[in-house]
């Protein structure tokens, strides 16, 4: 008789912020390992990261990736700061390059100083937008409910 052994279902993955942090460290490591493809993915990953730690620590939401640049968008309309979308495009780029493979080493590291950078700015807007309006285009997250929390108090 053989039996099939079911995979066991993974933890939850890191926090958004400490895994947007090993993302960086490995798009690195597959830029050295000359991983292209990898590196694009883990890059465009670990800013996808980050904009979801600050929507989550906000209450916000989205349902499809137009989410991603609509609360960057915000950011820069609040902040008066291109930058923003500008290294958020750069980085979203690398995107699609994991679909296509045209980008070279050097890009490759651009876009990694790129997202770096956009980290920093995205934490520096979260900090300095006291505003917990809901930007366009995304929606106020309704609190989800664990097995966990439903469990009588032990």
């Amino acid at each position: 008789m053989i039996t099939k052994k079911t995979a066991a279902i993974p933890e939850p993955i890191a926090p958004y912020a400490e895994h947007s942090e090993r993302l960086l460290a490995h798009a690195q490591e597959m830029i050295d390992r000359g991983d292209r493809v990898q590196a694009s993915e883990k890059i465009w990953g670990a800013v996808a990261h980050k904009l979801q730690e600050v929507a989550e620590r906000r209450g916000w939401g989205w349902t499809n990736h137009r989410g991603f640049g609509n609360l960057v968008l915000h950011f820069r309309k609040r902040m008066g700061n291109p930058e923003l979308t500008m290294r958020f495009d750069a980085v979203e780029a690398l995107h699609t390059n994991f679909y296509h493979d045209v980008r070279g080493r050097r890009r490759l590291q651009d876009g990694l100083d790129n997202a770096k950078q956009l980290i920093a700015l995205l934490e520096q807007a979260d900090t300095d937008d006291p505003s917990n309006a809901v930007p366009q285009g995304l929606r106020r997250r309704v609190p989800q409910t664990s097995a966990r929390s439903l469990a009588a108090p032990q």
